[in-house]
């Protein structure tokens, strides 16, 4: 595993190192991902350009219009930032069933994006909560609904060069619940067989006005169930309708078999994640 490597300064300076090498090199900050795909020969390169100094990337601000979360922001600075918890669990329990402890304090949300996994437990989670995602490359900086970023495993519709700077999340409205929920082969450590966000925004008579559903590790990338999101919203939410928005989630996934688990079996634990996730927002609704 032989590389050089480029400590970049800022943004710009990320982008100018990036213009004068060869094909091939990618972007590092944390490396969870990236470190263990070079080793395994799954990626190569001979040059990374280091992000992890830059510290306009870094950290959680918050003000009166929501959050900007750095794409150098770790799964630790998530988990520990009261404001952010309280506004979205969901994205604050995602936060915490990535690896362990030491993965969390290095691993970064800009990484975790630009990675494109369907099993992103962070992701799924973003997803959900409708984040746009801050982007900057040669032609200026733009940004990018979540849902328009993945394109399939380790794909995703950023320009060559064009990098993440950050993500913002909207101040929720008042009635809002969110909650994340993931089964995996053990409790800890462990990719995701099958993971859920759900995020439910709740108007007068706790009629329920905008409905999120994300899904992971069921589909070439992390996906919404827009239909069964579409059976909630305008709706008063009783069991039957939980059990309807469940089984239609299940229709909308495609997963396939692999080592950790069947097809059969992802798409069961979906309608169980999705009833279970629905539910818990209801119930404190």
């Amino acid at each position: 595993m032989d590389f050089r490597l480029h400590s970049a300064k800022s943004a710009d300076h990320a982008l100018e190192i990036a213009a004068s090498l060869k094909d091939g090199w990618r972007y590092v900050a944390g490396g969870t991902d990236l470190v263990i795909q070079l080793r395994r020969g799954v990626r190569k390169s001979d040059d990374l350009i280091d992000l992890s100094s830059i510290a306009s990337m870094q950290g959680i601000k918050e003000d009166g219009n929501g959050f900007e979360l750095g794409a150098l922001c770790t799964h630790k600075d998530i988990e520990l930032h009261e404001g952010l918890s309280a506004a979205y669990p969901a994205l604050r329990a995602a936060a915490r069933v990535v690896g362990g402890h030491q993965i969390r304090n290095v691993g970064t949300v800009g990484g975790n994006l630009a990675n494109a996994s369907p099993a992103a437990d962070v992701a799924v989670a973003l997803l959900a909560l409708d984040a746009l995602i801050g982007a900057k490359g040669s032609n200026g900086s733009r940004e990018i609904k979540i849902d328009d970023l993945f394109v399939s495993s380790s794909k995703t519709t950023l320009a060559p060069g064009e990098l993440i700077e950050h993500v913002r999340l909207a101040t929720p409205v008042v009635k809002t619940h969110s909650a994340f929920l993931k089964v995996g082969r053990r409790k800890a450590m462990e990719i995701s067989v099958v993971s859920a966000a759900i995020c439910l925004a709740f108007g007068a008579n706790d009629i329920c006005e905008k409905a999120r559903i994300a899904l992971g590790a069921v589909g070439p990338r992390p996906l919404r169930a827009k239909a069964a999101e579409r059976l909630l919203e305008g709706a008063e939410i009783d069991a039957g309708l939980i059990a309807r928005a469940a089984a239609q989630a299940r229709a909308e996934c495609s997963p396939r078999s692999d080592p950790r688990a069947s097809a059969a079996y992802r798409s069961k634990v979906v309608e169980g994640l999705v009833m279970r996730g629905i539910s818990q927002c209801v119930g404190v609704s």
